[in-house]
């Protein structure tokens, strides 16, 4: 499904014309949908792994701009070893390593901010590090008509959007319940095929199986 597909769609699922659900209106509701859906679920398709550089005496490292949930850290000394960062909580940081000044081997990382990690032990050397990511990615939009929610969530996003267009009508209650429902119907099954098929060995693991409820027998 394109932006103009989704776009026609909400419309014509709310019975609201473009007067109303105008452009810019409908790419809010698409901004809180895919927010909503990045959220909920781990898409493999948004994971990435890029290398930067700490500096000696510097125990901030910028995070990159389109991080959306950092994953993991890892350290390459000039030795070639690779060490793994441990995440703790920024308070923990500065209990640990509260003075700053004094350099050593990074052991931890954590967020300072939404654009700067914050390294522990202060750096004592330059480092290579690698950061694993889960990336924001581009909004669908005019400009940018498709993406890969779009294409292969195409119910999941539809239905994220509709909820956000009932809810800035104020439509019925109903309505709003039906496509909360359809909704989670979808994502369980984006969940599903990302945490199952792709993730599962089946020469180890068999083929994936979805519990089914059994109804207790009648008198």
């Amino acid at each position: 499904m394109n932006y103009n597909e989704l776009v026609t769609n909400i419309r014509n699922y709310t019975e609201v014309g473009s007067n109303v659900f105008t452009e810019p209106v409908i790419n809010v509701f698409i901004t809180m949908a895919e927010n909503q859906i990045l959220r909920e679920i781990d898409l493999d398709v948004f994971k990435l792994e890029v290398t930067g550089n700490m500096t000696q005496g510097n125990k901030f490292l910028t995070a990159p701009s389109d991080l959306l949930t950092h994953r993991y850290m890892i350290l390459t000394p000039a030795s070639g070893d690779q060490l793994f960062l441990d995440f703790r909580d920024t308070s923990f940081m500065k209990e640990y390593w509260a003075n700053g000044s004094t350099q050593g081997t990074p052991k931890y990382y954590s967020v300072w901010d939404q654009n700067t990690f914050y390294i522990a032990p202060t750096p004592n050397q330059n480092y290579s590090v690698e950061l694993g990511y889960i990336y924001r990615p581009a909004q669908l939009s005019s400009a940018n008509p498709t993406t890969w929610i779009s294409i292969n969530a195409p119910e999941a996003l539809l239905y994220a959007c509709l909820i956000q267009a009932y809810s800035y009508t104020k439509g019925p209650a109903e309505m709003m319940q039906y496509f909360r429902a359809a909704y989670k119907e979808a994502i369980q099954g984006l969940g599903t095929e990302q945490q199952g098929r792709r993730r599962r060995d089946e020469y180890r693991d068999g083929m994936l199986r979805i519990p089914l409820k059994s109804e207790s027998p009648g008198p």
